[in-house]
């Protein structure tokens, strides 16, 4: 009885929430939240309050040293700004499924917020709408480059006790034309390899790091490219570059990953690669889009283990 009491409840909620989200229009739905939790709000006293922020692990603040992770910060905007990346300092908000409307998240991975917006959890996302909307206006401008920290925040449960709700990242995005000849995928690939060099080898020895990267199809002609331009450029790190069968959708034609050699373990601490978000947003296929982002939280949590 139990049961078909269950699936009842279910079924009446799926029904309300489908009302809900097709019958109401967004200022009608976001009217009807907002008194929602401000009667919530006036519910909820001082004693259940103190109760909630004690237990909910979104309100614990980060365990960091904060002056030497702002330090950790600072030194990777000045690397960015030094390559000529222009720095941005995003909200902490964005419009509501700005990661899940590209189709690798789901909606519930984020935490959604009132007034159509949800909070930040992956700044590549934002840039990818911030370069989008300038190549829109301008169309003369062949290339932009952004970067960024940011704290994000993320609902699913980490498995590694050293991964919380929210984490700072340092963030890049080049986005621009195909200038033919992989020209624009190989430089701007070594630039952002080169600046999460940079960043790494600040705090760890070029012998405990290493870099993977791997192509999502056998083209011999960008391998080849690619293996000169690596020669060529400033990485003083181990890298393998090797073919990925099964690469899926979210980075497309090549992905990068740092990774640390620590207590036995390989740490990822960095990746980037290629995503078609630009060219879905301007429904233009010549447009090339590079992301790429550093774990800073987690150097950050690994170098206090260190000392």
């Amino acid at each position: 009885m139990s049961d078909i009491q269950g699936r009842s409840e279910k079924s009446k909620f799926q029904s309300i929430l489908t009302e809900l989200s097709e019958k109401l229009s967004g200022s009608e739905l976001n009217r009807f939240l907002l008194e929602l939790f401000r009667k919530r709000a006036k519910r909820i006293s001082l004693a259940e309050l103190f109760h909630q922020f004690e237990k909910n692990r979104f309100t614990a603040p980060s365990t960091v040293e904060t002056i030497e992770f702002k330090e950790l910060e600072l030194s990777c905007l000045r690397l960015a700004k030094q390559r000529d990346f222009e720095l941005v300092t995003l909200s902490p908000l964005t419009a509501l499924a700005t990661c899940s409307a590209f189709g690798f998240v789901d909606q519930n991975n984020v935490v959604s917020a009132l007034r159509g917006t949800e909070v930040l959890s992956d700044a590549t996302n934002v840039f990818a709408l911030l370069i989008a909307g300038k190549l829109k206006k301008d169309r003369t401008i062949s290339m932009i480059k952004l970067a960024t920290t940011h704290r994000h925040v993320r609902s699913q449960l980490p498995l590694n006790p050293m991964f919380t709700a929210h984490f700072g990242v340092f963030c890049m995005a080049t986005g621009g034309r195909d200038l033919g000849n992989f020209a624009f995928e190989i430089g701007n690939l070594i630039d952002h390899m080169e600046l999460h060099s940079l960043a790494l080898l600040k705090h760890f020895p070029a012998d405990k790091l290493f870099v993977r990267i791997f192509l999502k199809n056998d083209n011999s002609a960008f391998r080849e490219k690619l293996k000169d331009a690596l020669a060529a450029s400033n990485i003083r790190i181990q890298t393998d570059l090797g073919t990925e069968l099964n690469p899926g959708n979210y980075y497309q034609f090549v992905q990068f990953r740092f990774f640390l050699k620590h207590k036995g373990s390989d740490i990822n601490l960095s990746d980037g690669g290629f995503v078609d978000w630009t060219q879905k947003l301007l429904q233009n296929r010549k447009q090339r889009l590079l992301i790429s982002g550093v774990g800073i939280e987690l150097i950050s949590k690994i170098d206090s283990d260190q000392n």
